[in-house]
């Protein structure tokens, strides 16, 4: 039973040849002492399991998909499998995509792209696919194993407009929300939560409709369920219940991990982190993990960093809720070294942007910067630089710290490049790792860590002086602020991720053209200028490559950071003056193609002056809660007219797989003193081992439960309604 409704199969199909490129971490846990291994091994424990939470936010039948490949893969040999693949009727390249399916679903936490929110699928036909699970070594050890494959069989193929990628239920696919969740009920819990002023983070919301009365449950994270369910009574005319318990199983053995955790802490300030840590997951309370954040914020300079919780909101089709996430990571020192002498300028460099004394926090609350080798990171797709924590209130009022994820960056395959000169192709291969690391850090530190947000305070009071600031774009007095209780990301709603990610791509660009910025980095002189060409080109060209991104159906951008750079690409388009050019070519064979070109000699004179002018409006508009013209002028770029569209055709032609990324394993001696890493070769078969080894039956068998628990509230991926 394969669904397709007119959407083409290729596009969600996992290409055989896509790279799977190690996170090489082996010199940084090498260089760890006993202590700080075991420290590391018992947080990165705690990342992965609290990961699993992961597939079941990611869709409906992702978790159920991961139990019974789970269950196959641990019950027998690769090779064996195989063997009863081809006797399935498998072909050996049919095996193959199987192999890099599973990986990727593995890679993604789901059966949806951590990159773009689209579903992929195996090219395997669906009653092969059956009948190989039917005759795994799994199917006669678990009794329980074919009736959850036939559970969400159709699940795995079916390719609607609603189900080829995430989003609100009308038009996509999510497990924030249940089936029947409409966006009308989205809102309404928002505006609960306001005045109850409660914070999403770490919820989801299911509805439940008994005789005509609807409840509105707002499921909470947390190991606790004791406190249960407590009623809120009406609000706009419906029952609110706020239940905890949420993922309890998991959040349980997580907790256990970061105990152990705790003991192996190099200060007393880590040790309680952790502790407050399990006090969150325990009692489901954002505040204790505001505590948490805050003595994150403290833990400056550790050798070992981490940090762990519901954070990233991307996922969320209404942008509040967040994914799960831990990781654990060796500081890079000498790279840190360049990240600390830019935080140390970071106050007179701030003077730069566009916008004023006025919209800068009275104070840049300098944060701690450094570079790090990822030792484990448990979340569907692994970041290359980081700002957190995400609380508006915490960032702007007592600091951040920024991460910049050393072996993620120098983790890419070396793949053709489209629609560049080889000359253009050498520079990027050559040189790309360098301006992507002066690009991370501006964004990240100056970016994300910069601009005000205009507020009025719980006693009538306001954070700015509401006479005396001139609005940046009328010359007027300043007419609108966030009111009590508000955030950035509540206010901006869908458009919070995508706008945040292009203002900090913006400042990224502009900064990186000033030779002292750029010679804290190392580079000066020629090669300095030469960086700076290379960043231009490498991230303007990402607003062309981001089309593939774009859902032309739905009219949805499936990934924030890439909408952001489609906007900017947009942004230098319009300058014109011979900038950037992209004409529509022919390649050797004949086919369409395209040619881009960033003229080096007018980045300064014409790209600068383009993106500082739409920088400023974007601060004005965040800064003063003006979604209504964030809005408009986001649209105004952000949109794909026709010429859009023939370029995204020509875009997915072209596409190159993503790589995906493989992590080692760290393993406890028997006696518990001492932690080996086990790492794995860069294939498929690699990535499935060390999913094999990093999770036991029994947490598989939590995850089973509490996929089963939630099939009811997602009727229409199992086809029951």
């Amino acid at each position: 039973h394969n669904e397709m409704d007119g959407i083409d199969a290729t596009l969600h199909h996992v290409k055989n040849d896509t790279p799977v490129v190690q996170l090489d971490c082996k010199t940084a846990f090498e260089n760890l002492s006993p202590n700080e291994r075991l420290y590391a091994h018992y947080i990165a424990r705690a990342s992965f399991e609290g990961a699993l939470i992961d597939f079941l936010q990611m869709s409906p039948e992702s978790a159920g998909i991961f139990v019974v490949l789970h269950r196959i893969f641990a019950a027998e040999s690769i090779d064996k499998l195989k063997e009863k693949a081809l006797s399935a009727g498998f072909t050996g390249e049919e095996w193959q995509n199987f192999l890099v399916w599973s990986a990727a679903l593995y890679a993604s936490h789901g059966n949806y792209k951590d990159f773009g929110d689209s579903k992929f699928i195996p090219v395997v036909a669906a009653n092969k696919l059956h009948a190989f699970v039917a005759s795994s070594a799994a199917a006669s050890l678990s009794p329980d194993l074919l009736s959850i494959y036939r559970e969400v069989e159709s699940a795995i193929y079916s390719l609607t407009k609603r189900t080829a990628g995430l989003g609100f239920n009308d038009s996509g696919v999510t497990t924030y929300h249940s089936d029947n969740v409409t966006k009308d009920d989205s809102d309404r819990i928002n505006r609960f939560m306001k005045e109850k002023n409660l914070e999403a983070w770490n919820t989801r919301l299911f509805k439940e409709v008994n005789g005509g009365q609807t409840t509105l449950k707002i499921k909470i994270a947390s190991t606790n369920n004791k406190t249960g369910v407590t009623e809120d009574g009406e609000f706009e005319g419906v029952k609110v219940l706020q239940e905890k318990g949420d993922y309890a199983p998991i959040l349980a053995k997580t907790c256990v991990h970061l105990s152990k955790a705790a003991e192996f802490a190099a200060t007393p300030n880590q040790k309680a982190m952790m502790n407050k840590y399990v006090e969150h997951f325990n009692s489901g309370e954002i505040k204790d993990h505001k505590d948490a954040s805050r003595m994150w914020i403290k833990d400056v300079g550790p050798i070992v960093e981490s940090y762990m919780g519901f954070i990233e909101n991307y996922r969320d089709p209404a942008g509040v809720r967040s994914e799960f996430e831990g990781f654990v990571a060796v500081v890079n020192k000498e790279t840190s070294k360049k990240f600390a002498h830019l935080v140390k300028e970071a106050e007179t460099i701030i003077e730069r942007l566009p916008w004023g004394k006025a919209y800068e926090k009275d104070t840049f609350l300098k944060p701690d910067f450094t570079a790090l080798d990822v030792l484990a990171f448990g979340v569907s797709g692994i970041p290359c630089g980081i700002n957190i924590p995400n609380y508006d209130d915490i960032r702007q009022n007592e600091g951040f710290k920024n991460v910049s994820l050393s072996n993620v960056i120098s983790a890419q395959p070396k793949q053709k490049i489209a629609f560049i000169s080889e000359e253009d192709e050498k520079l990027l291969f050559d040189y790309n790792g360098k301006a992507f690391e002066v690009q991370v850090g501006l964004h990240e530190l100056l970016g994300h860590g910069s601009g005000k947000l205009f507020q009025r305070n719980a006693d009538g009071s306001f954070n700015f002086d509401k006479e005396k600031t001139v609005d940046v774009l009328t010359g007027g007095k300043v007419t609108s602020w966030y009111e009590p209780g508000e955030t950035f990301a509540g206010v901006f709603g869908q458009l919070s991720c995508a706008y945040e990610e292009c203002r900090a791509e913006a400042v990224g660009y502009t900064l990186s053209c000033a030779p002292d910025i750029l010679k804290i980095f190392g580079h000066e002189g020629d090669f300095g200028q030469l960086i700076k060409y290379v960043n231009w080109l490498g991230s303007i060209k990402k607003g062309l490559l981001a089309l593939e991104m774009y859902n032309a159906d739905t009219k949805k951008w499936g990934q924030a950071h890439s909408w952001a750079r489609y906007v900017l690409m947009n942004v230098v388009l319009e300058a014109g003056q011979g900038f950037v050019t992209i004409d529509e070519t022919k390649d050797s064979s004949g086919a369409d193609d395209l040619s881009f070109k960033l003229d080096k000699t007018k980045i300064d004179s014409v790209g600068v002056p383009a993106v500082r002018e739409f920088l400023k409006k974007l601060q004005a508009y965040k800064s003063t809660a003006d979604v209504k013209g964030a809005t408009e002028l986001f649209y105004k770029y952000g949109t794909v007219g026709p010429k859009a569209l023939k370029w995204r055709e020509i875009v997915i032609a072209k596409r190159l797989p993503r790589a995906m990324y493989l992590q080692a394993n760290t393993k406890l001696s028997k006696d518990e003193k001492t932690v080996e890493m086990v790492t794995y070769p860069e294939t498929a078969e690699g990535m499935i081992q060390s999913f094999v080894e990093r999770y036991s039956s029994a947490s598989i068998d939590d995850l089973c439960q509490l996929w089963k628990a939630d099939q009811k509230y997602f009727p229409r991926a199992y086809g029951k309604c």
